[in-house]
């Protein structure tokens, strides 16, 4: 290799090098994952979207729209969480939540979830009305 092509090699290394070294001199901006959410800054509220990411969001999604994977094989579809209370079953007050998880929704593929026991479906239906709220 002659000494020109080594010299423009060992420069456009350099360049690079200070490049990725210096950075960004503007401070960042907080992204919005980086931003404390409601749901963490509870605790309870905190439990409730983990019990929920376990028992509901694979038929009312992540973020309760009605959306999880296993929707679309459901009839009737999951609770859309921003439906208006109207069409909750139960109503969509933590009392309303709670009534539905412990007793289901007969005639549809809403199931009890009494095994959870007492404590944790009133911090999931929290959750869930902070979801329909939020």
């Amino acid at each position: 290799m002659n000494s020109k092509k080594v010299l423009v090699s060992l420069f456009a290394l350099s360049f690079a090098f200070v490049m990725v070294a210096c950075g960004d001199s503007k401070p960042k901006e907080e992204t919005p994952a980086a931003v404390e959410s409601g749901a963490s800054a509870d605790p309870e509220l905190a439990k409730g979207e983990e019990l929920y990411l376990q028992n509901c969001s694979s038929c009312h999604g992540e973020k309760g729209a009605g959306d999880g994977a296993a929707a679309a094989a459901l009839n009737p579809k999951p609770r859309n969480y921003k439906a208006p209370a109207s069409e909750w079953k139960n109503g969509n007050t933590a009392a309303g939540v709670t009534k539905t998880l412990k007793e289901g929704i007969k005639g549809s593929p809403m199931v009890a979830y009494g095994h959870l026991g007492d404590d944790n479906i009133r911090i999931l239906a929290k959750y869930v009305e902070h979801l329909s709220k939020n």
